[in-house]
């Protein structure tokens, strides 16, 4: 048996080489030879912007060439997400892939204009980061349970905010809302500053966001925290309920990504994506997600790629079932 073993192994090992010289050759070629432009969808201050500067500045000291970001803004970021797929394959123009921008968006607002997935190169996850259920003050909703029963007594009274229709803020609360069975009312804004401002005057009830937006609210006590949106409690808030302990099988979450236009070399991406996993081991790395309250995750081209896959595949079919449009 271990003689059998022994074998196989051997047979896969050689079965690789043809790939790896081509791989190889490829690889001695001169990329890069010049800056590498890093493109965001989001503006500065946020998550995509945060996680994407750091990795971009320490991608290009080990690259030997500058990666310069470019943020393209709109559309839930679609418009940047379009202009990555219209690019060339030749690893100088690369994508922080984001929920919004290379899942949700082109599903509804940019539906037609390029495939979410398959005009893109996966080149590896970075981070995740949960969603939080925020509301203003003057409810005193003590818990989940409270709060669907509220809105079950008040059908469409409640409004919750969004960064945009196609938001991960807006599908979070349509996801709730199908769940739960209630109607709340949506109001979409420009932008997850809009969205906040709105809801810390008083002008909408509630939102989803993500933590780097809520944190800073609640611990100065404008926003309550009712719950979050991953499967369980998170080790840095033990006293706030997941809603999947009301509404069993909710979690919803943002990931970033790093992603390529469609074609991109198998040499150049393997050189990426090996390059950002080791960043991503980085002390200081590490030290910077966990106060931005991202989760550090990575992994091979190929599990990226059906990761998004996957989500791509569930978030249309919630689309779908919540008859969500644009």
């Amino acid at each position: 048996m271990k003689t059998l073993a022994r074998r196989r192994q051997l047979l896969a090992a050689l079965s690789t080489l043809p790939l790896l010289g081509v791989r190889g050759a490829l690889a001695q070629d001169k990329w890069p030879s010049k800056p590498i432009k890093l493109m965001i969808g989001f503006p500065p201050g946020g998550g995509a912007d945060a996680m994407g500067r750091l990795v971009g500045a320490k991608l290009g000291e080990r690259l030997g060439q500058p990666v310069i970001v470019d943020n393209r803004t709109g559309a839930t970021g679609t418009i940047c997400s379009e202009m990555v797929a219209k690019a060339a394959p030749d690893g100088y123009t690369l994508q922080v892939a984001h929920i919004n921008s290379n899942a949700i968006g082109p599903l509804l607002v940019a539906k037609g204009k390029f495939h979410p997935i398959d005009d893109f190169t996966p080149i590896t996850l970075i981070g995740i980061t949960p969603q939080m259920l925020c509301h203003h003050p003057k409810h005193k909703f003590k818990d989940v349970p409270a709060l669907i029963a509220y809105a079950k007594a008040n059908p469409g009274k409640l409004t919750f905010a969004s960064s945009g229709v196609g938001s991960i803020q807006h599908i979070a609360a349509e996801d709730f809302k199908l769940r739960a069975g209630v109607d709340m009312l949506h109001v979409p804004f420009k932008g997850t500053g809009e969205a906040m401002a709105a809801l810390l005057s008083g002008d909408v009830d509630l939102t989803f966001s993500s933590t780097g937006s809520a944190v800073p609210q609640v611990k100065g006590g404008k926003l309550i925290l009712l719950a979050v949106g991953s499967p369980k409690r998170l080790a840095d808030y033990p006293n706030t309920p997941a809603i999947a302990e009301t509404l069993p099988g909710y979690d919803i979450a943002t990931w970033y990504g790093l992603a390529g236009p469609k074609g991109l070399p198998p040499a150049i991406v393997d050189r990426i994506a090996s390059e950002v996993q080791a960043i991503l081991k980085l002390p200081d790395v590490q030290k910077r997600f966990h106060e931005l309250d991202a989760t550090v995750s990575s992994g091979s081209p190929k599990q990226f790629g059906d990761f998004w896959r996957a989500e791509v595949t569930r978030y249309q079919k919630l689309i779908n079932d919540a008859k969500i449009t644009a």
